[in-house]
């Protein structure tokens, strides 16, 4: 599908690069000030528009836009989109780099990946636009404790500007050891991408699943361009219950799981939200059956709220499809977002940063929530899924 098909006037389709943002395992959109009469305000928005769950995400910032006609009150809405990924879906960090400082200069932008997002939060940071994410997880964006240097690298002026809707990995690593020991697996071996995401939440993984008392028997690194063979062979020798990939579908997971059972490896295989998309079940195909996988957020169809059931119908209409979690998550972070510029009444950054920033009790599909003075959501939502005939099907909420 074309990314721009659905899209009405407002959209501008960046053919500078094309960019699209959606940090996956994470999306950010930016407000930028625009100086026509009557006042516009330009949301930007840059991912790899390669992946499906990517596309879902612009396609739920469209449909929140299309309730108000392109309009915050009487401020005019502008959506535009970059390209931050290249033809595989992984995200390029030139691109994304481009498109904070073109979105600095021009006044707008926006991201998706944690790794996108340590590239752009510093450069946005300085130009004072606000940056929402539905996707982002890795903690250290705006927490103390992980890396050296963070969150303070991501805010050289020293204001906050970024706030996320999804919770972090902290929480979803752990989350998925836990729900490996409820499941009885005894032993893993851990891989990840070598990206910022891909490491960080196997890192987390695995430090409560040794707490879990669940033998790391394994641990690597791999890329789209590993030798799964070589891998799946080693998988074997290790005889683990569990193989669990830290990482992105773009970076080698569907790879790593056809070798696995290419082999008729009998291990059980678990993964992040990173893979938590139809690009990972196209790309694997029947490999992908009874793999389990955790993810921020609850699928918009588990949550049985009335906002989440009429976003489900209107997204259906609209698109002929359902939309994911990330989907879900996204549309609350532009709903939101109108709405604070809709109270300023005003295009001036600042002004609509503090607005947002500002939020503590906002009402969205999944219920009541706002954001800490992290810019972290106080919505602590985690979900485990397994794929069931080719699709994912919910299992249970890890959120406790």
């Amino acid at each position: 599908m074309d990314a721009s098909a659905n899209f009405p006037r407002p959209f501008v389709y960046g053919s500078i690069v094309v960019a699209l943002f959606i940090l996956l395992g994470a999306a950010y959109f930016l407000v930028l000030q625009r100086t026509s009469e009557p006042a516009t305000a330009t949301i930007v928005f840059s991912g790899p528009l390669a992946l499906e769950s990517t596309k879902g995400i612009l396609q739920s910032v469209q449909l929140a836009l299309d309730e108000v006609n392109y309009y915050a009150g009487n401020i005019s809405l502008q959506l535009e989109v970059f390209e931050g990924g290249d033809e595989t879906g992984a995200w390029d960090p030139q691109k994304e780099e481009r498109n904070a400082n073109a979105a600095a200069s021009i006044e707008n932008f926006g991201p998706i990946n944690s790794g996108a997002a340590k590239i752009s939060m510093p450069i946005l940071n300085m130009a004072g636009i606000v940056q929402i994410s539905p996707a982002t997880t890795w903690p250290g964006l705006t927490k103390i404790g992980f890396l050296p240097g963070e969150p303070g690298v991501f805010y050289p002026t020293g204001v906050r500007h970024f706030v996320r809707v999804s919770t972090t990995d902290d929480l979803q690593g752990p989350a998925g050891a836990q729900w490996a020991r409820d499941l009885g697996f005894n032993s893993v071996y851990i891989f990840d991408d070598g990206d910022a995401y891909g490491i960080g939440i196997a890192q987390l993984f695995e430090a409560e699943a040794k707490r879990r008392r669940i033998e790391v028997v394994g641990r690597a690194s791999i890329s789209s361009s590993s030798d799964f063979d070589a891998v799946a062979a080693d998988i074997a020798k290790s005889n683990a219950d569990l193989v669990y990939y830290g990482g992105t579908t773009p970076n080698g997971g569907p790879e790593l799981l056809i070798a696995i059972r290419s082999l008729d490896i009998k291990a059980a295989f678990m993964g992040p939200d990173g893979i938590f998309e139809e690009d990972f079940l196209m790309r694997a195909g029947n490999a992908a059956e009874g793999i389990y996988v955790t993810s921020v957020g609850i699928p918009p169809e588990e949550i049985k709220t009335e906002d989440a059931e009429r976003y489900l119908e209107k997204y259906r209409s609209q698109f002929n499809k359902d939309p994911d979690v990330f989907g879900a998550m996204a549309y609350d972070a532009a709903k939101l977002l109108i709405e604070a510029i809709a109270r300023t009444g005003s295009t001036d950054r600042a002004k609509i940063l503090r607005e947002v920033r500002g939020t503590r009790s906002y009402k969205g599909l999944s219920g009541t929530w706002g954001f800490d003075s992290n810019g972290d959501t106080t919505a602590k939502l985690i979900s485990g899924s397994r794929v069931e005939e080719g699709r994912f099907t919910f299992i249970t909420d890890l959120s406790g």
